[in-house]
This record gives C-alpha cells, sequence and structure tokens, in this order.
C-alpha cells in the first residue's frame, strides 16, 4: 500500500465518520464530494500533489471526465461483454463521456504529459497549455490522441474512480435511488474494463433519512439498496443485478430516529473478511469498518 493509498483511505474514512457523527453537517450530494476531497487531499502535499516546471498540480479532482464514451440509459440495462462500443475512439461516437464524482489521477501520467515539453519529435506540442489541457481532460479529440500515443499509460491514467450516492428525506422514497446505485455500479464497470482492471473504483451510498413506506412496494427503497450492497445482487423490475466483482460498495447510514440518532456500521460489498489480504479492498474495507 502507497502513501496515495493510505491518504485515500484515511480521507474516506475521515468523511465516513464524520458524517455518522453529524449526517446534517451534510444537506446535498456536493457537500459530501467536498468532504472526501478535503479529507483525501488533507496532508498529501507530498503524495497527491505532482510538481514540475514551477507547476503544482492535485491529483484529486472532482467531475473528472470518463475516458471512455456511454449511453446513460444503457448503464441500467448493463453493457455485458460488449464494451468495445463505448471505447472513445470508436467511429461511431457511441453515447458520450461522462464524469466521475472525484478521482485520484496517477503521478505517472501526469509525468508522461509532462515530458512532452522535452520531446523533440512534436515540438508544436511542448507548451504548458497544452499540457495542462491533456491533464484536464476535457478535450475528447486530446484523450484519443494520448490513446494511440501510448495504449498501457493512457489506462492507468486514473488510478481511483468513485460516486457518490446521497439518500435523505426527499428522496428515500424515490425507487430512482436504487437504479442510480445500480447505473452507478455499471459505470465503474466499465472503467475497470477500459483499464485492464487498474482503476480501483468505488460506490459510497451515504443516507441520512429512515426508511420510507411505499404504498407500491413491500419493501421500502432504502432497505433494498441495503439489501443490494449487503448480498452483492438484487431483483429490480423482474431482472437481477448483480454489483460487478471489480467495484467496492460501502452503504454508510446515520438518521433521526424519533428524535433519536441511529447510525450501524458501514455495510460494504465484498463483506469483510471475505477478500484476500492482497486485495485493496481487503485494505479499505478495514480501515473504514472497525
Amino acid at each position: 500500500m502507497t502513501g496515495a493509498d493510505t491518504l485515500v483511505y484515511n480521507g474516506i474514512r475521515k468523511t465516513i465518520n464524520r458524517f455518522r457523527e453529524n449526517p446534517f453537517f451534510y444537506f446535498t450530494e456536493s457537500d459530501i464530494h467536498a468532504s472526501l476531497h478535503k479529507d483525501i487531499m488533507e496532508g498529501g502535499s507530498i503524495e497527491l500533489v505532482h510538481r514540475e516546471e514551477g507547476i503544482a498540480v492535485s491529483l484529486v479532482h472532482l467531475e473528472y471526465p470518463t475516458n471512455f464514451r456511454y449511453e446513460k440509459r444503457k448503464l441500467l440495462e448493463g453493457y455485458g461483454n460488449d464494451v468495445s462500443i463505448t471505447s472513445i475512439d470508436n467511429e461511431a461516437k457511441y453515447g458520450d463521456r461522462g464524469n466521475f464524482d472525484l478521482v485520484v489521477l496517477n503521478g505517472e501520467f501526469i509525468c508522461s504529459v509532462f515530458e512532452t515539453l522535452h520531446d523533440g519529435e512534436n515540438p508544436q506540442d511542448a507548451n504548458l497549455e497544452t499540457i495542462l489541457k491533456h491533464v484536464i481532460n476535457k478535450d475528447a479529440s486530446l484523450s484519443i490522441e494520448r490513446k494511440h500515443k501510448d495504449d498501457l499509460t493512457y489506462k492507468r491514467e486514473v488510478q481511483y474512480a468513485i460516486e457518490v450516492k446521497f439518500i435523505h428525506p426527499f428522496n428515500a422514497r424515490n425507487i430512482n435511488m436504487l437504479e442510480e446505485v445500480i447505473t452507478d455500479n455499471e459505470k465503474l464497470r466499465l472503467a475497470t474494463e477500459h483499464s485492464d482492471g487498474f482503476v480501483k473504483a468505488i460506490n459510497l451510498v451515504f443516507c441520512s433519512s429512515q426508511e420510507k413506506v411505499r404504498s407500491d412496494r413491500a419493501k421500502t427503497v432504502i432497505k433494498r439498496i441495503k439489501e443490494y450492497i449487503e448480498t452483492g445482487s438484487i431483483v429490480h423490475e423482474n431482472i437481477k443485478y448483480e454489483i460487478p466483482k471489480a467495484v467496492l460498495n460501502v452503504f454508510i447510514d446515520s438518521h433521526l430516529d424519533e428524535s433519536r440518532k441511529n447510525t450501524d456500521k458501514p455495510i460494504s460489498w465484498p463483506a469483510k473478511g471475505s477478500t484476500n489480504l492482497g486485495d485493496w479492498r481487503n485494505e479499505l474495507i478495514n480501515t473504514i469498518i472497525r
């Protein structure tokens, strides 16, 4: 486990613990994003900041573009083995690029981009503005250029991809929340597929609401999401959905019930103790669930 890994795991732990202690510090999903960013970056000026040519570049970012395309409506159905159509350089331009809620970039990616400053082969590309455009990654054509130049480095640009869902009293009855957790898992699966398993994919579900009954459902939305993450699968609208093997899911619950705060230990899939010692998910689970 590297120093960057330790900072990421401890940062996630700090946000989870703060949420469990004070759930109403957080009103929106964006509040949780900001908390994760702050807690991961704290104390990481060496491991999580790349410095070169007098420029400091943070490796931790919110709303960072994906290096693949997808159709949002297709995520719930799932792509199965047909992930090639989501490749960013597919001429059909199937769907659009999306964004991860939070990423930790690979420092080697930043190094490789800065190397073009000293690469005499393409002097027209050797300027800081173009280099930073590559790192910021908003331009799909530059992303495709990197893929064709060095596919292995391209697949390893993102070290961690994190998605967040926030269930609160205003959306706790909405069945779309379950579907959004499922679609986030499919997006994260695509990230692992397109990186040949390099990306460490994490889906965090925070809940600050007690369960709310729906007249058309035997189980509450919150109970179903907890069941999905606790067992690794769920049947929804007669379709069975399974959490992708490479994606870590965590459910964090802290809510008021009759003026009393209830907070259970986080639930994870894979469950604590079910992964090998060398598995990064084992390290993270042991950090946040004690």
